[in-house]
């Protein structure tokens, strides 16, 4: 008998400037940052500079100086991975909530 392999719910959405600076503010009020991991490219990550912070993001993603970034946070008994990607003007947000056991 096989197991039925139960995968983290995915929600996605486009935001703007202001959509995303409320979205950090909301995480660095509520949650608990574990990781940051800017994305460079589309083929890799960005090599390890050391441990990003919240205002590192920001200023990341306002200059546009990476394709996106991923947060990994602890909120609510669970985790959460929200990946942020500059897309045009804007920028996609995926959020997954993983509750590892």
């Amino acid at each position: 008998m096989s197991e039925t392999l139960l995968l983290p719910e995915l929600r996605s959405s486009t935001l703007d400037l202001a959509e995303v600076e409320r979205l950090l503010r909301d995480i660095e009020a509520c949650a608990q940052i574990t990781e940051i991991i800017p994305k460079q490219s589309a083929q890799g990550y960005a090599p390890e500079t050391g441990t990003l912070t919240l205002d590192d993001a920001r200023q990341l993603l306002r200059a546009r100086t990476v394709r996106g970034l991923q947060i990994r946070y602890r909120h609510d008994g669970a985790d959460w991975w929200d990946t942020l990607m500059c897309v045009g003007e804007n920028f996609r947000l995926v959020r997954i909530r993983h509750e590892f056991k």
